[in-house]
């Protein structure tokens, strides 16, 4: 690996010191300091508190092959009870003395149990500060409709973060019939992300019912988002989902052709957000949901297409 110097930069091979704050793939903190050629790292990880981090593992190495590489061993803390130990090599470049990283070498880490990171990554407070994550129902396309003309829909999204107090919003769309392309635009959030062990759930739900005040079902739609959001409930699909609100939330799904024409749930890790939403287009999802069987009278099973964006902010 050839170290990279911008042209327009003062610095030289021999100038460059490693030091810093990094941040590591896995979204934890390393500190490293460079001594003339001598190198140490030291690892943390997350704890169950929000602000406390504890330390991981140490490492000390030297530089090597001009500044380019660098090469040791390390251990983890010895004041824990794991004995993890092994020899690891890593790639250096650098484009500024503010952009440099750190990559594993392939086949270099020979130790009982793999070095735990692969890129280490100087902390740039632009580039690195918590990510700032909002949750988009953007589109929902009426395929074809739960009753026999149309569905007077209501459609909401919840999201949650680790056991934070979950965010909603819910939406009255009216009647929409077959063929029903709507820019819902239900949007949640900021959902911020600080460390590896976050993670976001979030859910949907779509509903048809004819005959209700809205502002009622709104409110009962919001508050069975937020029932919906505890552990207990594992939803795996629309027949089940209904079971299941119409033990929390009765009057919710009144029967006749009302009924649910979607429900999901997503589940994605802090390191999967981050690297998805580096992409100017986030994350985003599109699935078709196939409704249960109507009651006598009503129409086919409902069909809507859902597209989800999660995006950086």
């Amino acid at each position: 690996m050839t170290l990279v110097a911008n042209a327009q930069s003062s610095f030289t091979v021999d100038s460059v010191d490693i030091s810093g704050i990094y941040l590591s793939d896995k979204g934890t903190i390393y500190n490293i300091k460079q001594a003339n050629d001598t190198v140490w790292l030291i690892g943390t990880e997350a704890t169950t508190s929000d602000d406390a981090v504890t330390i991981a593992n140490i490492f000390s190495g030297l530089l090597e092959n001009n500044n380019t590489e660098l090469s040791g061993k390390w251990i983890d803390y010895p004041l824990s009870n794991s004995t993890d130990a092994g020899n690891v090599d890593f790639n250096i470049t650098v484009n500024s003395n503010n952009n440099i990283t750190l990559t594993k070498t392939a086949l270099s880490d020979t130790s009982n149990n793999s070095y735990p990171i692969n890129t280490l990554t100087k902390y740039d407070p632009v580039l690195h500060a918590p990510l700032s994550i909002f949750v988009t129902m953007k589109n929902i396309l009426v395929n074809e409709a739960r009753s026999p003309t149309s569905d007077i829909l209501y459609a909401g999204i919840s999201g949650q973060k680790n056991d934070d107090d979950p965010l909603t919003a819910t939406k009255y769309f009216g009647p929409r019939g077959d063929g029903s392309n709507i820019t819902s635009n239900l949007r949640i959030g900021p959902f911020s992300l600080n460390n590896e062990n976050d993670s976001l759930k979030v859910k949907i739900l779509g509903l048809d019912k004819a005959g209700s005040r809205t502002p009622f079902t709104l409110v009962n739609l919001r508050d069975t988002l937020v029932q919906l959001m505890e552990p207990s409930y594992n939803i795996s699909g629309l027949v089940q989902a209904t079971n299941i609100i119409g033990s929390i939330s009765p009057g919710l799904i009144p029967g006749g052709c009302n009924g649910l024409v979607f429900i999901d749930e997503i589940e994605l890790t802090s390191e999967i957000l981050r690297n998805s939403t580096t992409e100017s287009t986030g994350y985003n999802q599109e699935k078709t949901y196939v409704g249960t069987t109507s009651p006598p009278g009503c129409g086919p099973p409902s069909q809507y297409t859902v597209k989800i964006s999660i995006t950086s902010q």
